[in-house]
């Protein structure tokens, strides 16, 4: 298993499982709403045991944290059940405090209600076998709301008190090259033009997209003009392509990519030449993917390394 992220001295990302989606109609789309409570239970009764702390924000609703109880979990489903919320809105669920840096842990279910955009991302630990399990539930689940985006993967999970740190990341992917680093609210800068405010302007020829491949990467419709019907031969790599959603997995189980094991990435690298066509560009990503990157010449290298890092 991967160590922690470190900062100088300090353990900043825990390793994990990260399943990510976005959506840009919002809590208050009914599919959304109803989506969200399922995939909500589905977490709940995999890792109840887990879970210490509980958060449910919103306008009528102070943003606090409660150690976790039954009714509060029961609560937290209803609002999402619920449907429209003003932005911005939260629920967290998470684990208890890490002997490590005594910062909370996964597990972790964390939905948000930005001005444009919901999203979500549940970190788990990096158990393959429960992460594929827990997958292949919640994958169902997407494909019946109007999800424009969802990747699950291996990766490295900062906890909220640390989001400032975004700007340190990604670290774990020299040596881990399948890794998740992006925070939840990244993408918002790239996946699409009428998303977040990436300054669009400033770089004409920037085209939006996804942000990034992994183990299992879907998306919307939104994206699939770009990329015609997609047929991928390699060992391991299963598509299944409807005209609304394209999901492709990359291998029987989640790997890290440990370049020190030597494990074998090619399936990952197959699917990230594959879908390309629909991958944002670089430029908007250093607006906000991890947080502000433009003036950050090191930054600005990481990235690009980063980006790169499937290509052969």
């Amino acid at each position: 298993m991967p160590d922690y992220i470190h900062r100088a001295d300090k353990a900043i990302a825990q390793p994990a499982f990260r399943i990510l989606a976005y959506w840009p109609a919002g809590l208050g789309d009914p599919a959304v709403a109803a989506g969200l409570a399922s995939i909500f239970d589905i977490f709940v009764e995999q890792y109840r045991k887990d879970l210490a702390f509980i958060i449910v924000a919103d306008e009528e609703r102070a943003f606090e944290g409660k150690e976790v109880d039954d009714p509060l979990l029961d609560d937290a489903r209803h609002w999402l059940a619920a449907g429209p919320k003003d932005w911005p809105a939260t629920a967290r669920v998470f684990g208890t405090h890490s002997d490590i840096n005594d910062e909370i842990t996964v597990p972790s279910f964390r939905v948000e209600q930005y001005a444009d955009l919901a999203v979500m991302d549940i970190s788990v630990p990096d158990d393959p076998e429960i992460a594929v399990v827990l997958s292949d539930k919640i994958t169902e689940i997407l494909k019946t709301m109007p999800t424009l985006y969802a990747v699950m993967g291996m990766g490295f999970f900062l906890p909220m008190a640390l989001e400032s740190l975004d700007t340190y990341m990604p670290r774990g992917f020299v040596r881990y090259k399948t890794a998740l680093e992006f925070m939840a609210d990244g993408p918002r800068w790239c996946i699409g033009k009428d998303i977040g405010n990436s300054f669009w302007d400033e770089f004409p020829e920037a085209t939006d997209g996804f942000v990034d491949i992994g183990w299992r990467t879907m998306l919307g419709a939104y994206y699939l003009p770009r990329l015609g019907a997609v047929s991928i031969d390699a060992e391991g790599v299963t598509v299944e392509q409807t005209d609304d959603m394209l999901t492709v997995t990359a291998g029987p189980e989640p790997i890290w990519g440990d370049v020190n094991k030597d494990e074998d990435i090619s399936a990952y690298t197959a699917v990230a030449a594959a879908l390309a066509p629909a991958r944002a560009s670089l430029r908007p990503m250093l607006n906000g993917l991890f947080g502000n990157q433009v003036d950050d010449p090191d930054g600005n290298d990481r990235l690009e390394e980063w980006y790169e890092r499937y290509e052969d």
